[in-house]
């Protein structure tokens, strides 16, 4: 036992958890962590919502919204990577603030694509790509603007 915790200490007998390089790498993997973990639920809600909507959708006879109604359709995905976002961070005690941030991005991203659409700026059949290769990257430059609130432990989250 004597002999594990010398090996955990480092030169100057601060424990290695506690050496200059943890200070950096241990926020830093909270911060990763934290950006898949909202990634994950961002993209596996949204596919799942989407399934749900376009498939009822194409029950409906709009077999190929996105070309039908592309605008409606960019406004359901936003809509569809927001909420399960939302959901989660606030069943994990995310307060309001953090939660309309990340969700705000992505629905403001859907906006910003649908007057990029009707300026004739993007063309309805990259809207739904554009759209979906924008979210988290999107997501981790809000996270970034707040690294120290995201780099922390998730009890710290709470409103």
């Amino acid at each position: 036992m004597r002999a594990l915790s010398s090996i955990q200490k480092l030169h100057h007998g601060t424990p290695a958890r506690d050496g200059p390089a943890a200070r950096v790498a241990y926020p830093v993997g909270r911060f990763a962590l934290h950006y898949v973990e909202m990634c994950g639920v961002m993209c596996v809600g949204a596919i799942v919502l989407s399934v749900l909507f376009f498939g009822a959708a194409g029950l409906l006879g709009f077999t190929d919204l996105p070309q039908q109604a592309p605008a409606l359709s960019v406004l359901v995905i936003a809509i569809n990577l927001s909420f399960p976002m939302a959901a989660w961070m606030r069943f994990r005690g995310m307060g309001w603030r953090p939660t309309l941030e990340m969700s705000g991005s992505t629905m403001l991203t859907g906006l910003l694509l649908i007057a990029a659409y009707w300026l004739g700026i993007v063309d309805k059949s990259s809207l739904v790509e554009v759209q979906t290769s924008l979210a988290c990257p999107l997501m981790l430059a809000v996270m970034l603007l707040r690294f120290n609130f995201y780099s922390g432990h998730h009890e710290a989250h709470a409103a």
